[in-house]
């Protein structure tokens, strides 16, 4: 009886470890567990050095969820764990979960790193990302052209290598088929560029945007315009087709939308024989109206006395996709102090099934020294940082594209019209790297431990 017994525990011990086996996998039948880890790039500016086809340039960020910067070393996180299809199959969807991206840094440009020539720039960098949800059936049904609509329509762009000009179109002529006043104001004019996006396989893309942190924003010292001095404070917003506070639980992109992610306030500011009297400093705002009895100061109860203007940053959109994008504007998006020539950021994206290999990812910084003499940069790149990622199973390559639209209401009279200042094209792309799901590795957990069990009830 007592071998007979022994068996009776042996095989309640083994439905028991099954069981709790099980219960490690999600209930529903739609849905399982992958670990994944993300590499982002973004193509603009020629500088960093260019890149083809297209022409723009690229930066690469490091690997999400990878590393925690301190003053000595890279610290390795966990990869994070996404919400994907049984078996995490090919063109199968997923969800990413908010703040696997989670950042948070200071940074100047100008000085010792002037990139923009006339401009000093303090950032303050705070962002995460929303929840990233992709799947099949989702953006353009075939190729598509995106433009912000005008009356004289937006024409494909014509260059002549032998004028090195670009001669006609995509210039946004016209007025709008559909106004922008969101702002108090017209923010529709020289709505110029396009965005092109053949779909992939399955027509498979989704959404994940990036939010900014209370505390994100940038201030700027613009001697650029001298005899005239100026400062900027800038802030991050989120504003999606006229409205303003989308949250990320509620954000979802469409095929053209309007966003505005950014606005900076500018302040005139006083110099010597000029301003409020006894406001000469150069980091002073420049008064309207003397408000004190002897003339000297300005208001402290607001920015109504002092002569400001304002900068808004609105984006024409496409979610993202693994197809093919290409972001074109013939006005504007070259980098305006060093490259004349428009560039034409575009990108394929894909979706592939790697099984279980090693992948060595390396990241590339780049220096750049400017020559104040001859208006140029110079680049140089450092040693990669390599980043390698073990057990790869599936790697989904998706692809957004943008045309930025930087409006200008003047510093001064309130008269003077609303004007387009500068327009630049961009485009993002994103590297989803699955891992071994940790459902499967509970598992093997639980039967590891079954096994134990039963080691140690044979031996009794």
């Amino acid at each position: 009886m007592r071998p007979f017994q022994s068996r009776q525990v042996i095989l309640a011990f083994v439905a028991c470890a099954v069981a709790a086996g099980s219960l490690l996998v999600i209930g529903s039948a739609q849905a399982d567990m992958a670990l994944f880890r993300v590499e982002q790039r973004w193509y603009d500016s020629p500088n960093p050095p260019m890149t083809t086809p297209g022409g723009a340039g690229t930066y690469q960020a490091y690997i999400h969820p990878y590393y925690v910067d301190t003053p000595h070393k890279l610290y390795l996180r966990p990869p994070a764990t996404a919400i994907v299809e049984p078996g995490n199959p090919i063109g199968g969807a997923f969800t990413l979960p908010t703040g696997f991206i989670n950042v948070i840094y200071t940074f100047t440009i100008g000085g010792s790193f002037p990139v923009w020539p006339g401009y000093t720039t303090y950032f303050y960098v705070s962002y995460y990302n929303g929840p990233g949800g992709f799947g099949p059936n989702h953006g353009a049904t075939g190729p598509t052209r995106i433009v912000f609509p005008t009356t004289m329509g937006n024409p494909y762009p014509t260059y002549t290598s032998t004028h090195r000009k670009w001669i006609s179109g995509n210039y946004g002529d016209g007025d709008p088929v559909t106004p922008t006043t969101t702002f108090d104001g017209r923010y529709d004019l020289s709505r110029g560029g396009s965005i092109t996006v053949t779909p992939g396989p399955r027509r498979f893309g989704g959404t994940m945007k990036i939010f900014y942190g209370p505390n994100a924003g940038f201030d700027q010292y613009i001697y650029y315009f001298w005899p005239a001095y100026y400062k900027a404070y800038g802030n991050y917003l989120c504003f999606d087709e006229g409205k303003f506070g989308c949250a990320p639980s509620t954000f979802a992109s469409d095929i053209g939308d309007t966003t505005a992610y950014l606005e900076a306030t500018w302040y005139r500011l006083n110099v010597t024989g000029t301003g409020t009297g006894a406001q000469t400093k150069a980091n002073t705002a420049k008064a309207t109206t003397p408000t004190t009895p002897s003339g000297a100061a300005p208001t402290p109860y607001g920015n109504a006395s002092f002569i400001t203007g304002m900068r808004r940053y609105l984006n024409l959109i496409h979610p993202w996709t693994t197809g093919f994008a290409k972001v074109h504007n013939a006005k504007g998006s070259a980098w305006r102090f060093f490259n004349p020539e428009p560039i034409t950021p575009q990108a394929q994206g894909y979706d592939i099934s790697l099984g279980d290999v090693t992948l060595s990812v390396k990241k590339r910084n780049y220096n750049w020294v400017f020559n104040k003499t001859l208006s140029t940069i110079t680049t140089t790149t450092s040693t990669p940082f390599t980043q390698v990622l073990k057990g790869v199973t599936r790697v989904v390559s998706m692809v957004r594209p943008r045309l930025v639209h930087d409006y200008n209401v003047p510093v001064g009279s309130s008269a003077d019209p609303i004007t387009n200042i500068w327009q630049a094209a961009r485009l993002h792309t994103m590297r989803v790297f699955f891992l071994p799901e940790p459902t499967g590795m509970l598992m093997l957990g639980a039967g590891i431990a079954a096994l134990l069990g039963l080691s140690r009830m044979r031996w009794r």
